[in-house]
C-alpha cells in the first residue's frame, strides 16, 4: 500500500465532515442526534444507515456496513484507498505529496479529459448562442419550441458543419494528437476527422458536473445515424451515466423521485415543463449499473418511454432492474403524443403537465400489457399472464409486498391465491443443474457482551492504539484463542512495524475479512471501547493469563498422575511438582488482582 502521511488524512477530515462526503451520495436526515438515510450497499425502504460527524463514522444497522469516509467512497466509486484518499483530498482542496508515476499518469489522462469536455462543451454552447456558425442549431431549438432558458440549463451546443474546425481548435490550444486519438471526439479511421459534424450538442455529466461525453443530434437530414454519443474513453461509461442527472440532481433529492425517458429532447421538454427530475439512459436500456446510482438519492421511478413496441420493451425492463433494487416504480403513458418532446412542439408545456397526472404502479402496467395480450377468460390465458409478470414477483424482495402482488393477480384473474402461490413455488423449485448454490457471507452485528474476551481487549486495544506495545510485553499472540483477536493482534503489530497505525482509516484498510472490518468499523463509533481503557485491559490481560495458566495446571496434574502411576524417575517428579508450585503462585497472584477468591 502507498503511503500517505497522517497529517493529510487529519487536515482532510477536518475539513469536511464525513455527512458532507456521504450526502454527495446519500439523502440524510437528522434524527436522534444522527445522521440518517437509505443504506447505498444494500435495499431498504427504511433509513438504517447512520453517520456520526463527530465520530467521522458511518454504519448500517440493517447490512452492518461501516467505516470512515474514505471506506465510504472506496464503496461508491469502486476506487482504493489512495484512490479514494486523492478523491477527497481534492474536494478539500489539499495537496498529496506522494504519488507514483502510474497512478499520476491515470490521474493526468483524466484530468486532460476532463478539461478537454469542458473546453469543448464551452465551445459548442458559444456557437449555438453567440455565433454565426450556430445559426442552423438556434433555428432548429426554435422550431422544437426549446426555451433559450432550456439552451443554458443544460449547456446545449452545436458542432459546425466545418470538418476542420474541431481539429485546428484543438491544436491551437495545444493538445496533442496521441490525446486527441482516445478523447472519443474523432473518427477511429481518420483522427483529424471530428464525430460531430454538423450537429445539436447535448453535453453528459457527471452527478458533479463535470462534462464527460456528448450526444449529437444530426441537423444535416444526410446521417444514417440521427442520434450518436461519445464512444467509451477513460472518464466515460455510458452504462454509468445519466443525460439530465446533473441538472435534475437537486430536485430528486429533495423529492425522491426521478423520472426516465428515452431521448435527450424528451429531458429538455420535460425540465421546460416544470418535470425537473427527468433525465434518460445514454443509447442502451436502463442498466444495473444506472439502478445503483439513482438508489444513492431517490427511492422512486418512473418511466416514460416512447409508446411504441421498443419504449414498452424497455419500459418492462426498467421495472424489473428497478425492483430488485428496491426502488419504487411506476410508469407514466403519453395520449396526446409519441413522447414527450413531440407533445411540447406541437401543444406547450400545459399539454404535457396535463397527460402527465395519473401514474401507474409498476406491477399493475405489467399485469394490465399482459391482460390485453392474453384472453383471461381461460385457463391457459391466466396461467400466460402469470408467467409474464412471474419475474417481477421474482425481483421482489419483500415478502409482505409480494402478497400483496399477487392479491392483486388473484383479484383481477378470479383465481385463488393459494392457486398462484402454488405455481409461484413450484416454478421456484426448479433448479438447474449447472446452477451452483451461492452462500452468502452474512455479517453479524457487533453486540460487546456476547464478544470473547480476547476480542474485547483487541478491540479495546484497537481503539487505544497508543497502549499497544506496553501489552504486547505482558500478552502475547499465542496467549489468545479467538481467531478475530489474533487477527487484531497480528494487525496492531504490523502497524506499529509501519508506523501507520495512527488513524482509523490506516487500520481499516489492513482488514480483509468482512465480519472483523465490520466489527472494527463498529468499536470506533462505541465509547465502552474507550472508557478507562489501561483498566480494562489490565483485566482482560489478567484474564486471558489466569485461563491460560489454569489449562498449564490441568496438563501438570495429569503429567504428575501419570509418573506417579508408572513410577517415572523421581527427577522428572521433582521437575513438575516445581512447576505446579510455581503455576500455584502465578494463579494466586492473578486471582487476588481479579478479586477472585482463592
Amino acid at each position: 500500500m502507498a503511503k500517505i502521511s497522517d497529517s493529510v488524512l487529519d487536515q482532510i477530515k477536518a475539513k469536511i465532515p464525513i455527512s458532507e462526503v456521504v450526502s454527495d451520495y446519500v439523502t440524510l436526515t437528522s434524527r436522534g442526534g444522527r445522521l440518517w438515510g437509505l443504506c447505498p450497499f444494500h435495499q431498504e425502504k427504511t433509513a438504517s444507515f447512520s453517520v456520526v460527524d463527530e465520530q467521522g463514522f458511518y454504519y448500517c444497522f440493517s447490512c452492518k456496513k461501516g467505516g470512515s469516509m474514505f471506506d465510504f467512497v472506496m464503496e461508491m466509486e469502486k476506487v482504493t484507498f489512495i484512490e479514494s484518499v486523492k478523491i477527497l483530498a481534492k474536494k478539500a482542496n489539499i495537496e498529496l505529496a506522494e504519488e507514483n508515476p502510474e497512478d499520476k499518469k491515470k490521474r493526468d489522462l483524466g484530468d486532460t479529459l476532463y478539461d478537454l469536455y469542458d473546453k469543448i462543451a464551452g465551445s459548442f454552447h458559444y456557437i449555438l448562442t453567440d455565433s454565426p456558425m450556430g445559426k442552423k442549431g438556434r433555428d432548429y431549438l426554435e422550431s422544437r419550441k426549446i426555451s433559450p432558458t432550456m439552451w443554458e440549463k443544460f449547456n446545449l451546443g452545436y458542432a459546425p458543419d466545418n470538418a476542420s474546425w474541431l481539429y485546428s481548435f484543438l491544436k491551437k490550444q495545444h493538445y496533442s494528437d496521441e490525446l486527441l486519438q482516445i478523447s472519443g471526439l474523432f473518427s477511429q479511421k481518420n483522427t483529424t476527422y471530428p464525430l460531430f459534424k454538423d450537429r445539436l450538442m447535448f453535453p453528459i455529466r457527471t452527478w458533479q458536473g463535470k462534462t464527460v461525453a456528448f450526444g449529437g443530434r444530426d441537423l444535416s437530414g444526410t446521417s444514417k445515424a440521427k442520434y450518436i454519443n461519445t464512444p467509451e474513453t477513460a472518464i466515460y461509461s455510458k452504462k454509468q451515466n445519466l443525460f439530465g442527472l446533473y441538472e435534475s440532481i437537486d430536485t430528486i433529492k429533495k423529492s425522491q423521485k426521478a423520472i426516465l425517458c428515452e431521448g435527450n429532447f424528451d429531458v429538455v421538454a420535460m425540465h421546460q415543463s416544470g418535470f425537473t427530475n427527468a433525465m434518460a439512459p445514454l443509447g442502451t436500456s436502463f442498466t444495473e449499473e444506472q439502478a445503483k446510482l439513482l438508489r444513492r438519492y431517490c427511492t422512486s421511478v418512473t418511466t416514460l418511454f416512447d409508446s411504441d413496441a421498443a419504449g414498452q420493451s424497455a419500459t418492462a425492463k426498467t421495472l424489473l432492474i428497478a425492483q430488485s433494487h428496491g426502488i419504487e416504480n411506476k410508469v407514466l403513458k403519453l395520449t396526446k403524443a409519441k413522447d414527450a418532446a413531440e407533445l411540447v412542439e406541437r401543444e406547450g408545456e400545459d399539454a404535457l403537465k396535463m397527460d402527465l397526472q395519473h401514474p401507474i404502479q409498476g406491477f399493475h402496467y405489467l399485469v394490465n400489457n399482459a391482460v390485453n395480450q392474453y384472453d383471461i377468460m381461460t385457463s391457459k390465458g391466466k396461467s400466460a399472464v402469470f408467467n409474464a409478470v412471474r419475474p417481477y414477483l421474482d425481483a421482489t424482495e419483500s415478502a409482505i409486498e409480494k402478497e400483496d402482488l399477487i392479491k392483486y393477480l388473484s383479484m383481477l384473474l378470479n383465481v385463488d391465491e393459494s392457486s398462484i402461490i402454488d405455481d409461484y413455488l413450484r416454478g421456484k423449485s426448479i433448479v438447474p443443474k449447472t446452477a451452483v448454490p451461492v452462500v452468502e457471507e452474512r455479517v453479524k452485528p457487533l453486540n460487546p457482551a456476547t464478544i470473547s474476551i480476547d476480542l474485547y481487549a483487541m478491540l479495546t486495544l484497537i481503539n487505544n492504539r497508543s497502549l499497544y506495545l506496553q501489552t504486547r510485553y505482558k500478552l502475547a499472540v499465542e496467549d489468545l484463542e479467538d481467531q478475530e483477536a489474533e487477527a487484531l493482534y497480528d494487525v496492531l503489530e504490523d502497524a506499529a512495524r509501519e508506523d501507520v497505525g495512527k488513524n482509523d482509516e490506516y487500520i481499516l484498510q489492513m482488514l480483509d475479512d468482512p465480519q472483523l472490518r465490520s466489527d472494527v468499523a463498529t468499536s470506533f463509533t462505541m465509547e465502552e471501547f474507550k472508557l478507562a481503557p489501561q483498566k480494562v485491559l489490565n483485566e482482560a490481560v489478567n484474564r486471558i493469563q489466569l485461563r491460560n495458566y489454569e489449562k498449564k495446571r490441568g496438563s501438570n496434574k495429569r503429567l504428575l498422575d501419570i509418573s506417579l502411576s508408572d513410577g517415572t524417575a523421581d527427577e522428572g517428579i521433582e521437575e513438575l511438582l516445581r512447576e505446579k508450585t510455581e503455576i500455584d503462585a502465578k494463579i494466586s497472584l492473578l486471582r487476588q488482582a481479579l478479586g477472585q477468591d482463592n
